[in-house]
Formats: structure tokens, C-alpha cells, sequence
């Protein structure tokens, strides 16, 4: 499954919904589960046990674990037939199954992951960042530290936005840079998780653009604290639009990756020559730390996929796109 998160004007106010994609709407999997269990049962029984299984909140459906995803799988193409069938199919208390895109916000697909841990796992990119933006030499320019663990850091929980998000463009800089990357969701809580038993711990993956400030970054860095307002401002976290179950991907491994500014292609390359995988960083990250459904791991992005890697800068008012195809 496709799953969102998103928030939709209803008559009652503005309200935080969780669905999936089917037929080129945004079906409210809570709603469509009402709908299926009500053709068996009185309205209110059906709501209950909806929101029991599949409940509007994207963490509390992960934390249902299988059993809710198998209901949302039910649930979906119930929805998907109908659909079909009906312009606009109704739950039984008149609720809506499905949205068209432009009546939603889209929300990040978990909105607030209680943590972020932005790891560099393909060490191309900390390569080259070492020689553009330290002028560090080649020689000098891996730590023997980076080959031995997954290093990460720790974004702001703050800073994250959803799709088609406009990004606000912090007034102390002037170069914005943006890394697309793969993340993945925890869907099962766990400490001290071997790696070879981690990908069970993987709900699925999104896409992630990590937004920096490239003339804020090397003098924070210098300090060997950070990075800070370079890396974490509103909008600097952009995920989605869908989590895409594990089931759906089952390796990440040379994903193809293209970036779209104003329609022109700015990369176009693989996800590739990963030096450490998710399940080391979760293995590395949950020593003596528990990992919580929701956590958000980001892979770092390819090898001359950013900006300051190919000195090419976005401009305010431009539109990117980003999309990972096999």
C-alpha cells in the first residue's frame, strides 16, 4: 500500500486523516473501513471497530501492526470497488471514502516522527561534501571512523513538512540546497535490535528532501557541533507523499532516483554503493536505545545528486520534483 497522511476541511473544521492511493484519490482508509464493516453491522458498531483497527492517526494504525494493515488492505479495495462503481461513494453516516488531491493538504506521512536520525549511508556524498565545501584533500577527506559505523544526526522534529509543501527560505542565507533521499519508518517498537533481524522493524520508506543552508554549514560544522540553523529551520524536512509498506519494496538496494526542477532533470542515477544499509543504522542506533514506532531513519542521498555537488542553486518561486522508480 501507498499510505498518506493528510488534512481535509470538513463542516466540523479542519481535521488530520490517514488513507491510501487508489484510482487517483486519497481514500480515508478509517472511513472505507466504516463503510466495509457497516454492511454487516449497525453504523456506530462499524465506527468503533474501524477506528479500533484502522484509527485516523498514522502511528497508532503502525502500532496495530499487521492485523491493522491487513484490515486496511480490506478496507482500501472495498473502497476501490466502489469507486468504480460510484462518482462519489459515502460511508454509512454520509462520510466521504476518497478525495481528489486538490481538496487535501498533504501532511508528512508520519507528522511528527517522535525522533529523526539522518544517516550518511552512502559515503560517496560525505566524500565529496569533505572536498567542496572544506576543501579538504583526498587523502584526508575519510575519517577511518566513517567506515566503522553509521553515522547520523539528529534533525528537528519541528522542521518537518509534507508534500507540495511551499518552503519557507530562511532570511540569513542565500544558498539553499536541497539532498533527496530514501527514508524509513519504525513500525515495531525494539532495542538492542540485531541488524540481520532489523528490516522486521521497517514499516516502509518515503521520500525525504533534506534542505541545508551551504553558506551557514561549513562554518557550524567547523566547531564540530552542529549542524544547526544550517540544517533545521521550518520546512527543512520535507517527507512523502507516501509511505510505501515494506511488503511493496522489499529491497531498496539501486532504487533509481530522478530530480525534476522546474521539469528539467538535475539528476538521474541509482541509489547505490551503500556502505552501510537502514538495518545496520537501526542495529547501531538501538544499542542500549529503544526505537519507537514512528522513528524516522533518512539514508542520505546519492553521489553528486545535490546541489553544491554539481553548482547548480534553486532559486525562490522555483518547483522541484523528486521521484524514485525501479
Amino acid at each position: 500500500m501507498k499510505l498518506v497522511s493528510y488534512e481535509v476541511q470538513t463542516q466540523l473544521g479542519r481535521f488530520e486523516r490517514i488513507g491510501a492511493l487508489a484510482h487517483d484519490r486519497v481514500v480515508d482508509l478509517t472511513a472505507a473501513c466504516t463503510a466495509y464493516f457497516s454492511e454487516s453491522q449497525d453504523a456506530n458498531a462499524a465506527l468503533r471497530q474501524a477506528e479500533a483497527l484502522v484509527p485516523p492517526d498514522m502511528i497508532r494504525f503502525l502500532e496495530g501492526g499487521d492485523s491493522g494493515r491487513e484490515m486496511a488492505g480490506k478496507a482500501l479495495a472495498y473502497a476501490g470497488e466502489r469507486l468504480q462503481a460510484e462518482a462519489q461513494p459515502l460511508g454509512p453516516q454520509g462520510q466521504r471514502l476518497a478525495f481528489e488531491e486538490a481538496e487535501i493538504r498533504w501532511l508528512a506521512p508520519v507528522p511528527r516522527p517522535p525522533m529523526i536520525r539522518d544517516g550518511i549511508l552512502l559515503l560517496d556524498h560525505y566524500r565529496l561534501g569533505m572536498e567542496r565545501l572544506f576543501k579538504i584533500a583526498e587523502k584526508d577527506r575519510m575519517p577511518e571512523a566513517a567506515r566503522n559505523m553509521p553515522i547520523f544526526w539528529k534533525p528537528s522534529r519541528a522542521a518537518v513538512a509534507g508534500h507540495r509543501e511551499p518552503i519557507r527560505w530562511p532570511r540569513y542565507s542565500q544558498k539553499l540546497d536541497y539532498e533527496f533521499e530514501l527514508g524509513a519508518y519504525i513500525g515495531k517498537r525494539g532495542k538492542d535490535i540485531p541488524a540481520d533481524q532489523a528490516k522486521q522493524h521497517i514499516a516502509g520508506y518515503t521520500i525525504f528532501n533534506d534542505l541545508g543552508l551551504r553558506d551557514i554549514q561549513p562554518a557550524e560544522l567547523s566547531l564540530r557541533m552542529g549542524p544547526a540553523k544550517a540544517k533545521d529551520f521550518e520546512t527543512s524536512k520535507i517527507m512523502g507523499p507516501c509511505l510505501v509498506t515494506a511488503d511493496e519494496l522489499p529491497s531498496v538496494d539501486n532504487l533509481r532516483l530522478v530530480t525534476r526542477v522546474n521539469g528539467e532533470v538535475w539528476f538521474d542515477g541509482r541509489l547505490s554503493n551503500w556502505a552501510f544499509t537502514f538495518e545496520d543504522l537501526i542495529a547501531y542506533v538501538s544499542r542500549d536505545e529503544t526505537v519507537n514506532v514512528g522513528d524516522f531513519f533518512g539514508s542520505g542521498p546519492p553521489a553528486h545528486s545535490v546541489g553544491f555537488e554539481i553548482d547548480r542553486w534553486i532559486k525562490p518561486g522555483d518547483v522541484q520534483f523528486q521521484r524514485p522508480a525501479a
